[in-house]
């Protein structure tokens, strides 16, 4: 089946709130616009894209460009779904907000009924708590691990022990992507900190807690699930553009990630971790998800220790930009690095072969996302 795709990464923020519709941030809307070729790279020949009428043109010659310079195909761009009734529809995450996107757009109400009825369940996952439940299990089957777990927090009070009794520590608004709504704090900025903590409380009942790990690199495992069984896809590893702001995506084959982890780990470790994390899943999300998923990880350690997985950090029930990356290298086959930043960056408007940047997405005013091939 033909596949829909829609570029929706304010979607976090749309299970946040709970509703049915809302006003995304104006640099979430903008992301959304500047962003929404980007599922082109998810997709095949016969799939689709959504972009906004005003977006259309340049997506058209965006995309030309890429066929007759770089020699790839992919999805077509599509600014209706009216009279399209044999297509799947796959957003980069799903929430009343999303199906309402799509009923805007003239889908077949029918292929909407569904996701509208299993939203709470999907939301309730969606919840940060999951890659809590996720490290319950893990030392249930698996075995302690090297830190304090997380902890969900409903009042003050629960944040200030909190750091009491591990000091600096990063707060998690439940719903957030992209490092946003997430921030430290520490004895010395706690009080500083508690207005924005009370105003997460309000907007979503909790806040996440976590002790500060010694981070020596950032990766996921990326998944589709289905039915109560994962079907493994790839691993991605990403950087973040400050402390907890995303800034790209490495891009290559699993055995370039795996060989750029045995810096600190064996392939072996991370494969355990793998096999582990396929059975875990299912008692996590149940049968109460269905779709692509991401699992963030860390390679931690310090200078007094052997460098350790933590398995888990979070979970997100939806495309990732590392699904993104898995899809260049794909089409592309080159290995190199992925970057989103704010535009006006020193790179060509059009795309180009060798060694120059490729522009993964048209030209625009707010965002430039660049895969930039080594040399």
């Amino acid at each position: 089946m033909r596949r829909v795709f829609l570029f929706n990464p304010e979607n976090d923020i749309a299970l946040g709130t709970g509703l049915e519709r809302i006003t995304p941030p104006r640099q979430a809307a903008l992301l959304h616009k500047a962003g929404a070729m980007l599922p082109f790279w998810l997709g095949e020949s016969g799939d689709y894209v959504v972009v906004g009428e005003e977006e259309f043109a340049g997506a058209e010659r965006w995309r030309e460009e890429v066929a007759e310079i770089l020699g790839v195909d992919g999805p077509r761009q599509v600014a209706s779904l009216r009279g399209m009734d044999d297509v799947g529809l796959s957003p980069w995450g799903w929430s009343r907000d999303a199906v309402c996107q799509f009923e805007k757009l003239g889908a077949v109400s029918r292929m909407l009924e569904e996701k509208r009825g299993g939203m709470d369940v999907r939301r309730d996952l969606s919840h940060r708590k999951s890659a809590l439940r996720f490290l319950e299990i893990w030392e249930t089957e698996v075995g302690k691990l090297p830190f304090t777990l997380p902890v969900q927090a409903f009042c003050p009070d629960d944040v200030k022990s909190f750091v009491e009794a591990n000091g600096r520590c990063m707060v998690k608004s439940p719903w957030s992507s992209s490092g946003r709504g997430v921030f430290p704090v520490d004895a010395s900025t706690l009080e500083a900190s508690l207005p924005r903590i009370e105003g997460l409380m309000k907007r979503q009942g909790s806040v996440m807690l976590e002790p500060l790990l010694p981070k020596l690199q950032d990766f996921a495992m990326l998944f589709n699930y289905n039915g109560g069984e994962s079907r493994f896809e790839g691993y991605s590893m990403f950087f973040n553009s400050t402390d907890t702001n995303y800034g790209g995506n490495y891009i290559g084959s699993d055995d370039m990630i795996l060989a750029r982890l045995e810096e600190w780990v064996s392939r072996r470790e991370v494969e355990a971790v793998r096999e582990k994390v396929e059975e875990i899943l299912p008692f996590v999300l149940g049968g109460g998800y269905e779709g692509p998923l991401g699992i963030d990880m860390m390679v931690c350690g310090d200078e007094s220790e052997t460098p350790w997985i933590a398995p888990c950090v979070e979970i997100n029930l939806r495309y990732t930009m590392g699904f993104v990356a898995r899809g260049v290298w794909r089409k592309l086959g080159r290995e190199g690095r992925m970057s989103i930043s704010p535009a006006g960056g020193d790179w060509a408007s059009v795309i180009r072969e060798g060694e120059r940047p490729v522009r993964l997405a048209p030209l625009n005013d707010w965002f430039d996302f660049m895969f930039h091939p080594y040399a």
